[in-house]
């Protein structure tokens, strides 16, 4: 993941023409985050989750808060991108005209800055709620809770109200995305890749829906004082975090052609064997430019 993130990060910044979209720069963001989960997840949920160095977590003051910063700020970001990512699609597709002046590198800088802001905004607001290590004995798992009540009505604002309102407008982005490739169905010349971005941006929406099932179990354990239902949430937090971030790259690897050729390209050279790129149907996502062009094409007939 760190290797294909880098990757993607260093054709970016070279101004590689097949990495030119915001699809890319998007994945790219989403991927050095869940690498950034992953590590906390590991060192801050399933390591005490395992009852190793018990004492330690139990005994710090500093660790809870940590996990709940990163957590909170990580898990934020797979809600947002789903739903960019519908909405540049929806765009592209029904306005490919206003797609072409909104497209650009400095639009996928703004896209990027913001899903960054956002996340560190409510990460860094969850230190203002106290949280400990507690060890529940229903369960028999050490994890992170908050002490005060009031942090149910700070998480249902922004895991409730905006993640809810974003996984119901991504649904039904993608309901009228999948609409108009059926009607276009004789007209488009790109028709597998198309289904295939389309199938990712499903696949983003039921991981996010994965992570929004998550935050309603804590924050009825936080509203409800139920130490065992939080325990209970977190742990689940473990497998649905890596369903939606591996399950995500692995599936973005699957579908695009041209990150594979990236990758064989420097597969080679570190072996030191010609590389040489043989033309095949691509089963690429394509590009959201190219998209466009076939849509004004269409609307010029």
């Amino acid at each position: 993941m760190a290797f294909v993130g880098s990757l993607l990060l260093y054709k970016i910044l070279t101004k590689n023409y097949s990495f030119k979209n915001e699809f890319y720069f998007l994945v790219c963001y989403r991927t050095f985050n869940d690498i950034l989960y992953h590590v906390s997840i590991l060192l801050l949920l399933k390591i005490p989750a395992w009852k190793i160095a018990t004492d330690f977590y139990y005994n710090s003051t500093i660790l809870a808060p940590l996990s709940y910063v990163f957590g909170a700020t990580t898990c934020c970001v797979p809600f947002i991108h789903t739903f960019i990512l519908s909405i540049v699609r929806f765009i592209a597709i029904y306005h490919p005209i206003k797609y072409s002046k909104l497209s650009s590198r400095l639009t996928s800088k703004i896209i990027c800055g913001l899903i960054f802001v956002i996340s560190n905004g409510i990460g860094l607001a969850s230190l203002a709620f106290p949280s400990k290590y507690i060890y529940d004995a229903v369960t028999g798992i050490m994890s992170p809770v908050y002490v005060v009540r009031s942090v149910a009505y700070f998480q249902f604002c922004y895991a409730i109200v905006i993640y809810g309102s974003t996984v119901i407008a991504s649904l039904i982005l993608n309901i009228a995305n999948f609409i108009s490739l059926k009607k276009n169905n004789k007209k488009n010349k790109n028709k597998r890749s198309e289904y295939l971005f389309a199938f990712y941006g499903l696949f983003t929406l039921f991981t996010a829906s994965l992570m929004e099932g998550y935050l309603i179990g804590r924050i009825g354990g936080n509203f409800l004082q139920n130490q065992t239902m939080t325990a209970i949430s977190n742990y689940a937090l473990t497998w649905i975090g890596d369903i939606g971030t591996l399950g995500d790259f692995y599936f973005f690897i699957f579908i695009n052609s041209e990150i594979k050729l990236a990758i064989k390209e420097v597969f080679f050279k570190v072996i030191k064997k010609e590389f040489s790129v043989v033309t095949h149907k691509s089963t690429e996502v394509k590009s959201l430019q190219e998209v466009k062009n076939i849509r004004i094409k269409v609307i010029a007939k």
